[in-house]
């Protein structure tokens, strides 16, 4: 009897000791976060993609992705097509609080309703000057 206590009792301290352990390594090391957008239109543009969203409220919101974000293995952008009812949608990821990266799922015909038109005389440069994404929720 008295072993079966030492033992749970060596098992417990073990345990505990290796929560401590796992949450003092969590908060040393980055910490990312995932937040999932639905999307309700995509307007390619020559400078990136207008993503119109719904906020939390219901109504709706405009997000400006820039092209370069999308361009090498180190950008801050990923573009995935699907054809399948989920999309379109994005992922945007935050490390320590901070806007890290944004892979947008979209539809692979840009026929889909999903994929709008924007003028193309249409001058955005301020709203695709940014290096950050600054959702509104």
């Amino acid at each position: 009897m008295r072993v079966i206590r030492l033992l749970s009792l060596v098992l417990l301290v073990g345990f505990v000791a290796g929560l401590a352990y796992a949450q003092e390594q969590d908060s040393e090391e980055d910490s990312l976060f995932a937040v999932t957008v639905p999307i309700n239109r995509i307007y390619p543009h020559s400078q990136g993609y207008e993503v119109v969203y719904n906020k939390t409220d219901l109504y709706p919101a405009v997000a400006y992705l820039p092209a370069r974000w999308f361009t090498g293995a180190a950008g801050k952008g990923e573009i995935i097509f699907e054809q399948n009812d989920a999309v379109p949608y994005m992922v945007v990821y935050y490390r320590n609080g901070e806007f890290s990266h944004v892979r947008v799922f979209a539809h692979s015909s840009r026929s889909h309703t999903s994929w709008g038109v924007l003028r193309s005389d249409a001058d955005l440069s301020d709203e695709f000057s940014s290096d950050t994404l600054e959702l509104q929720y």
